[in-house]
């Protein structure tokens, strides 16, 4: 299925270079409004999470395997999955910020459990690495619409498998439901930084998982 599509009154289309800024808003917007368990548990404010989504931006635009979402009348952004070709490494520029140390070295636990069986070919997995929908459009199937067209986008390129830290409930489920299985498993009430335990306010979230599906 090619995009853009209308559905619902909304407009599925491919992220483009014009997407940037209001996407960057809206997805840190949404990662910021206490609903988010790893930056309720570190206190990452907006613009802090702004600065995290942009540095991801130019690979989202480059790997062209993101969908934004619109109300299709006022051009309005109602939500975003923001999706590389996944790799080993996490970008070198977030290691800046002293602030997200503990939720780096969450990712390289789970990213080290993951790859213990090998690393991913090239071409071979897409990494959905941020999946947000805007408070006024939750609870409308929207974040299971953007997972269903970007895993049909990435089979249709060739893609074999997609994966995901998923680090709520909400986020769990919507990841069961599009096919997708637990691997790796990282209780937030147990996990140790610096002799510390850092996600200890996550708001009723138990665990954050990586899990993958066959496409």
């Amino acid at each position: 299925m090619s995009l853009p599509i209308e559905r619902d009154n909304l407009t599925y289309a491919i992220l483009e270079s014009k997407d940037r800024t209001e996407v960057a808003d809206s997805v840190a917007e949404s990662f910021t409004d206490g609903t988010e368990p790893t930056a309720l548990a570190l206190g990452i404010g907006r613009e802090d999470f702004k600065q995290l989504v942009e540095i991801f931006m130019q690979k989202f635009l480059h790997d062209r395997l993101s969908i934004v979402t619109r109300n299709a009348e006022t051009g309005e952004i109602a939500g975003a999955v923001l999706n590389e070709e996944m790799g080993p490494d996490l970008p070198a520029e977030l290691f800046q910020f002293d602030w997200l140390a503990p939720g780096l070295a969450l990712a390289q636990e789970m990213y080290g459990q993951y790859f213990q069986a090998g690393l991913p070919e090239a071409h071979e997995a897409v990494h959905i690495v941020m999946i947000a929908v805007s408070r006024m459009h939750r609870r409308k199937g929207i974040g299971h619409q953007l997972m269903k067209l970007s895993l049909e986008q990435a089979r249709a390129r060739g893609y074999r498998r997609g994966v995901v830290e998923a680090s709520g409930l909400i986020s769990q489920h919507i990841m069961r439901k599009a096919g997708f299985t637990d691997r790796v498993v990282i209780p937030y009430a147990t996990f140790e930084f610096d002799g510390k335990r850092p996600f200890q306010n996550t708001g009723g979230h138990p665990s954050i998982i990586m899990m993958d599906t066959e496409l």
